[in-house]
């Protein structure tokens, strides 16, 4: 595997020094590694956003991907984003996710899932068997309506399995806050049914 981890590094490095764009055979040529090794590897690679291609007649020209950093772009939505490997260990933590559970990312960071985060969910046995289906690289979504009773928040959380740059699995731990969606819709469920009973009070008159 760390032999694997080296192509896809020195992929990297000859598509940077090459912007212009290489074909599968050009890169091959360069990094000395056979042909279909290196096909496989693009493929991770696109996979993954690493790299773009482009078809020129029959041939394919790879790039650099022009993308901004995956550990910025996760600062910059209002979801809770966690991502951990096979082994459960915590990979990634967005702000937003470390502002809700109240933490530093050095305490969380190489530390296993179920130890330091799970907690917030232990009613939530679906939540432990959607992370196990993930883990074992199945396409797995699921969306669970939480809510955590002493703050009275809702939350929908989605479960996705994904692929590392390496190629290893791994799982991405989404939650998104629904608690003001949920408090606007009991509150109009309440006025309808104000407004239903005064209805029926003016017709019974």
């Amino acid at each position: 595997m760390d032999g694997y981890k080296q192509e896809i590094a020195l992929i990297k490095k000859v598509l940077k020094e090459n912007p212009k764009g290489m074909t599968v055979t050009d890169i091959s040529r360069k990094i000395k590694v056979n042909r279909n090794s290196v096909a496989k590897y693009l493929d991770i690679m696109r996979i993954s956003g690493i790299v773009e291609m482009i078809t020129f007649g029959p041939a394919k020209v790879f790039f650099p991907a022009k993308r901004v950093p995956l550990k910025n772009l996760l600062n910059f939505t209002s979801d809770y984003i966690l991502v951990f490997d096979t082994d459960y260990k915590i990979t990634m933590i967005n702000d937003t996710f470390l502002g809700f559970i109240n933490a530093e990312r050095e305490e969380l960071i190489g530390e296993k899932i179920d130890t330091n985060i799970l907690n917030f969910f232990n009613e939530h046995d679906e939540i432990q068997s959607g992370i196990n289906s993930a883990v074992n690289g199945e396409d797995f979504i699921q969306e669970i309506n939480c809510e955590l009773k002493e703050d009275g928040i809702f939350l929908n959380v989605k479960i996705i399995s994904i692929t590392f740059e390496d190629g290893k699995n791994g799982v991405a731990f989404i939650i998104q806050n629904n608690t003001d969606h949920k408090i606007a819709e009991n509150a109009l469920r309440e006025t309808e049914e104000k407004f239903r009973k005064f209805l029926d009070k003016i017709d019974k008159k």
